[in-house]
Parts: C-alpha cells; sequence; structure tokens
C-alpha cells in the first residue's frame, strides 16, 4: 500500500530532525525499513539472536498498545531505553507501527543507565561493550522527548494518508480491469451466438425428423431428446429481454434436466417445486436455465456418486425466491465469497469463468428489471453441493396497499384495496 523507498525517506528526515533512532514494524515487530540512526547499544543487543528476538517482541507490543490507545504510546523498551510507537491503521486494521527513541530521560539518567546494563549483560553480552554502548546513549529531556513523539504521530498520520491513497487507486484499477474483463468476455459470448446462428426452421425440422425417425424405428429414449431439445432450442431463441411466466420458465427447465438426467442415468436425481400461485408470475427469460446449468455441470457431472438438483420457486415477505439447490461438487470458499461481492473470481480455467459470467449476466438482467430490489447468495461447501437463492419483489404483493380508516371511524384491522399491478 505504501512505496517502502518513500517510507524511509519519511523516516530518515525524522529521525535527522529529532536526533532520535527510527524503524518502521509490521504487526508482528519485523522491521519493513532499515534503522534510521540506531544507537551502538541497540545494535548490539540485536547482534544476539535471544536480544533481537526480544527487540523485535517489544517492538510488537509498543505498536499493539498505540493501537489500542489509537495514538502515540510512550514506554520503557526491554533494552532499558525510552522508546515510542505510534500505530499505523488502514480501514481500522492495524497493519505496523513507527518506532522512534533509544534514548535515556534527562531527570532519571543514572537509574536508567544501571538498569540498561543489568538488563543487558544477562543475555551474556561483554559487560566492558555494554557500559561504553550505554554511555553513548543520548540523554535527552522529556519536554523535546514529548515533542518528538508530536511529530512521529504526524509522521505516521501520513503514511496512513498515502497508503489510503494507494489503496483506493488499486481498487479503481482492479474495478476497471474487472469491468474490461467482463466486457471482453460478453463480447466473446455475443460473437459466439452470432456465429452460431443457423436457421432455426432448419434445425426445428432435422429434430422433428429425428423424432419421427426414432419414433419409427422404436427407439423412445432417442425420440424424446429430438423434441426435449427442440422445445429448449425454440425458448433459447427467443428475446431475453422478454418475459414470461415462471411455469414456462419451469416447463423448459424440466425439458433440459430430461435429457440430461437420460445422459446422466441413476446418477442424477431432479425436484421443481413451484408454489401454484406463482405459475403466472412473470420473470425475464433465461434467468433459471443457466443456474441449473452450472448445477449439472459443476455440482453432478465431476462427481461420481449421485447428485440431486432441486429448483424451488417460494413467496416469502412480498418477494419470490428462486432457489436452485444441488449436493454435488461445490465451490472454493474464494468462489462463493467472490459470487457474493458480484465480482468475477480469479481465473482458474475456462470452465469456471463462464459460469461466473453466466451468473453475473443474470445478475445485470435482473437489476435491469428490478433495480436495485434483486437480493442474491450463494452458499455452498467443497464436496457437499451449492445453493444459489435469488429473490426479487413480488409485484403483485407489492400492489396491495394497506392503510388505517379515518381516526374517528377507526377499524381493528386495516383495509386492504388493490390498485393493480404497478
Amino acid at each position: 500500500m505504501v512505496d517502502i523507498s518513500v517510507m524511509q525517506r519519511i523516516q530518515d528526515a525524522f529521525a535527522r530532525a529529532m536526533d532520535l533512532a527510527a524503524v518502521t514494524v509490521d504487526r508482528h515487530g519485523k522491521p519493513i525499513t532499515m534503522p534510521s540512526n540506531f544507537r551502538p547499544l541497540c545494535k548490539l543487543i540485536r547482534s544476539h539472536p535471544d536480544g533481537l528476538s526480544r527487540c523485535m517482541a517489544c517492538d510488537s507490543m509498543g505498536g499493539h498498545r498505540a493501537y489500542q490507545k489509537r495514538g502515540p504510546f510512550c514506554y520503557v523498551c526491554d533494552g532499558g531505553l525510552l522508546d515510542a510507537a505510534a500505530p499505523i491503521i488502514v480501514e481500522d486494521r492495524y497493519i505496523g507501527c513507527v518506532l522512534c527513541g533509544q534514548s535515556i530521560p534527562a531527570d532519571s539518567a543514572d537509574t536508567f543507565r544501571d538498569r540498561a546494563i543489568e538488563i543487558n549483560v544477562k543475555l551474556g553480552l561483554p559487560e566492558d561493550e555494554v557500559r561504553r554502548a550505554v554511555e553513548l546513549v543520548p540523554v535527552v529531556p522529556r519536554d523535546r522527548f514529548n515533542a518528538a513523539v508530536e511529530m512521529l504521530s504526524v509522521v505516521a498520520n501520513h503514511i496512513m494518508e498515502l497508503a489510503m491513497s494507494h489503496l483506493s487507486q488499486a481498487r479503481l484499477l482492479a474495478e476497471e480491469q474487472e469491468k474490461a474483463t467482463l466486457e471482453k468476455a460478453l463480447q466473446e459470448a455475443h460473437l459466439s451466438a452470432l456465429k452460431a446462428q443457423i436457421n432455426p426452421h432448419f434445425l426445428f425440422n432435422s429434430l422433428a425428423l429425428v423424432g419421427s425417425a426414432a419414433s419409427e424405428e422404436n427407439a423412445p429414449k432417442s425420440q424424446e431428446i429430438a423434441y426435449n431439445l427442440a422445445d429448449l432450442l425454440r425458448y433459447s431463441l427467443r428475446n431475453q429481454d422478454s418475459l414470461v411466466q415462471i411455469a414456462e420458465e419451469l416447463e423448459m427447465i424440466e425439458n433440459y434436466l430430461a435429457i440430461q438426467k437420460l445422459a446422466l442415468g441413476d446418477r442424477l436425481k431432479t425436484s421443481v417445486q413451484l408454489d401454484p400461485e406463482l405459475s403466472g408470475i412473470d420473470i425475464p427469460c433465461m434467468i433459471l436455465q443457466p443456474l441449473v446449468e452450472n448445477a449439472v455441470t459443476h455440482g453432478a457431472e465431476p462427481v461420481s456418486r449421485p447428485v440431486c438438483i432441486e429448483v424451488k420457486i417460494t413467496r416469502s415477505h412480498k418477494r419470490i425466491e428462486l432457489r436452485v439447490v444441488d449436493d454435488g461438487q461445490g465451490m472454493y470458499p474464494d468462489m462463493v465469497e467472490a459470487l457474493n461481492e458480484r465480482r468475477m473470481p480469479a481465473k482458474k480455467s475456462a470452465k469456471k469463468h463462464r459460469e461466473s459470467i453466466g451468473l453475473m449476466n443474470i445478475l445485470q438482467r435482473l437489476d435491469g428489471e428490478f433495480g436495485n430490489q434483486v437480493e442474491f447468495q450463494v452458499t455452498s461447501l467443497w464436496d457437499s453441493g451449492t445453493e444459489v437463492c435469488i429473490s426479487i419483489p413480488d409485484r403483485a404483493a407489492a400492489s396491495i396497499i394497506e392503510f388505517p380508516l379515518e381516526e374517528e371511524e377507526l377499524a381493528p384491522h386495516p383495509i386492504k384495496i388493490n390498485i393493480g399491478r404497478v
């Protein structure tokens, strides 16, 4: 999110201006910049494996305490010196911190020196080297150190602003790339559709001929495939911007599943359930078919065990819920997350990419028909199946308005007046 070289320049300038040591670390205390103006004592301590581990743990603690405080935190480090940490927080997430210090306060210099010698000799470092290094640690008045801490907070805030700016730019770029990918895929799909346009009458006549021949040859399965395929083809060539009744859409789904059951045999079980009151409700043409096709192609076909695919259309709280459920292969969590966020998942295969494009296309068409009132949810576990639920407004139910009578004639229940379809 931030160019490390930029952070390094900011940190170096701060250390020179304040005459203090400084370093920027991640949330675990691991340095992500080169140390600026580090003191000989701290270099000596970090030259020992136990000393380096102790310093990183202490830096991590200082940063987390600053994050909890949401501001600079001053403390005595495990090496016995005065330090301060300012947190780097991006979108309420703790990323790391900027540290400064490696100094001794002027009002208690002797106490700090004695403690620093005692603590660091215990690491196994030569006592004479530790004493010489401690003598070189600068003594800083409290007011000057406090001013440096305020400046440290400014530095951390500037880094956060840079991070937010870069993060916003990266997101805009990713959205543009995703949009370009989707547009290219849709153009390719449109081109494929144009290339596949053969005279429909020729295809219908050919399928009818196949069906008749199958009947004469006593081949009922071939006859069923031919007639179901003809119905599917006729339906799919309709204008997809048109509205159809749910019952008609489900009839086409049953034709499609009938062909797939002949192909997969006992491995495929199906169930199509429709609330009878909803059979005459209008929905955009070819909304359910891609969902059912995905359930067959990505849920049932990849596994060898039996798989059940259920299509359920129900009414709930003035909304119509369209569900396609299978207990097949399922999806990985990253793909489920991407689909629920209405974005294209990382392209792992052309097959999965086409599946995602189909879902995005459905949502685009539904948004065009119902605006921002469309709700979409994918639930899936690997090797346990997938459920896709699309919820749209029930316009028939929405056309009933409820309101009370005048106050002096207030009835115990509201009146329902049907004002026709909106």
